[in-house]
């Protein structure tokens, strides 16, 4: 019998970590980011974008790597290839100087084991966390709730058709945040417990299920521009009281491809330039 028992708890040990293969082996596009001094037209490498033929996404920051133990770096499966369109996206790796983070997910996608480990001098600590879930109907991919390894929940409820409704976060036992979907898609996040900014998200799309307007409350506001091809420009401003701050400006190439960003001052001058490089 604790043989029997043995082999069950080595089985669960090695399946926590178990998840589809995060396919690196056939690189398709590399998108090197520049920075540019507007002053000396001198320039700076400040991101690496590598896309896998699978799927995978590598995001690398070279200026933030030096004097870490593991780098800086993300590896992710996304559609959306900047920085501004990820609201929320499940990444696989996470390097951040000293600290690295690998998630694990389930044959549904569904988020199922956390692997940390912390560099502090020289002392390595590791630390495995296992995901608590519940599915509907014998796991067939709809979530009931997810227990993270910080004690927080997100409780899914669906519609009679049996897609997904709403989300509601909870973080020390209290309604962090109620999101919103309408055909799969998300329209809006609520924060209960923020009283001044960023108090609501909401987001609209086109007929072609395209993100087309996200307005961040009192904070940020993006607008989607798109042509027969995908994406073609979008418009970031930085808002507060309802005054604009900032304002940021995507142009994109024919084929999709992020070609400048620009980031202007209130008096409406360039303060910032990045190009893109592919390769």
């Amino acid at each position: 019998m604790r043989n029997i028992l043995l082999i069950i708890l080595i089985s669960v040990s090695t399946s926590s970590f178990s998840q589809v293969k995060i396919d690196t082996s056939e690189i398709k596009s590399i998108r090197y980011e520049w920075r540019i001094d507007l002053k000396t037209k001198d320039s700076t490498l400040t991101e690496i974008l590598t896309e896998y033929n699978s799927g995978i996404f590598k995001e690398e920051y070279p200026e933030m790597k030096n004097g870490s133990k593991f780098g800086h770096y993300h590896i992710f499966n996304s559609e959306n290839l900047n920085r501004h369109q990820k609201t929320s996206f499940d990444f696989y790796v996470m390097a951040i100087g000293n600290v690295y983070w690998r998630n694990y997910y389930d044959k549904f996608g569904v988020l199922d084991s956390i692997n940390k480990k912390l560099q502090k001098e020289d002392t390595l600590k590791i630390l495995n966390y296992k995901i608590k879930k519940r599915f509907k109907n014998n796991r067939n991919g709809k979530l009931e709730y997810l227990i993270n390894e910080d004690g927080d929940k997100d409780v899914y409820k669906y519609n009679l058709l049996g897609k997904l409704k709403t989300v509601y976060h909870y973080r020390d036992s209290k309604l962090y945040r109620i999101k919103e979907f309408k055909n799969g898609l998300l329209v809006s996040e609520k924060y209960p417990q923020r009283k001044k900014y960023r108090k609501q998200y909401t987001y609209e799309y086109n007929n072609k299920n395209q993100l087309t307007k996200k307005d961040e409350s009192d904070y940020d506001f993006y607008k989607y521009m798109y042509n027969e091809f995908g994406i073609e420009r979008v418009e970031k401003i930085y808002k507060k009281r309802n005054s604009i701050m900032e304002y940021e400006l995507f142009e994109y190439s024919a084929n999709g491809e992020l070609l400048t960003h620009k980031i202007f001052s209130r008096n409406n001058k360039i303060r910032t330039e990045y190009h893109y490089l592919y390769k």
